[in-house]
């Protein structure tokens, strides 16, 4: 017989298991927003059409107007909140996945980084006349980080890290 010491604790396993039904939860709606981004973006597109109309304002912001096509053809506002929801399902399962704060940081460092690099190529293209090369990069980060790939590999990567740490 095991000896009882070495047993998880009742509370710790019913924890694990929580946490194990959320990441599997935050999986499918990853998968799902992955799969249907299109109908996503375009009940995005809708509702913020319909705010504008709404509100009085017909057409796109011109903010929106002076985006060039190779960054997005959808409203810059849809765009920004399916990103968000998308990065922040992501940023939720690496919460439950990764066992301490510290590597939880590296994690939203690490997002954070390629928002801003996303968002710097953006502008040194609008500042630099137009020049698509960075707003071909700008689309290649933006659809790398709107993808479960930082997840794949940040969760093994922090892991292994952690344990190299200990």
């Amino acid at each position: 017989m095991p000896d009882p010491l070495l047993l998880p604790h009742p509370r710790r396993r019913a924890s694990l298991l929580v946490r194990g039904l959320l990441a599997a939860l935050l999986v499918f709606v990853i998968f799902v927003l992955g799969i249907y981004s299109e109908a996503v973006l375009d009940s995005a597109d809708h509702l913020w059409h319909a705010l504008l109309e709404l509100a009085g304002a017909g057409a796109a912001p011109a903010s929106q107007q002076r985006v060039s096509d190779l960054v997005t053809r959808r409203s810059l506002v849809s765009v920004g909140a399916y990103s968000l929801l998308y990065t922040g399902s992501c940023l939720l399962l690496l919460t439950l996945a990764l066992p301490s704060r510290q590597r939880m940081y590296l994690a939203l460092r690490f997002y954070a980084a390629v928002f801003v690099a996303c968002a710097g190529l953006v502008v040194l293209g609008k500042l630099a006349g137009d020049v698509a090369w960075a707003y071909r990069l700008a689309r290649r980060l933006i659809d790398f980080i709107v993808s479960p790939l930082p997840v794949i590999i940040l969760i093994p990567l922090l892991r292994w890290q952690g344990s190299k740490e200990e």
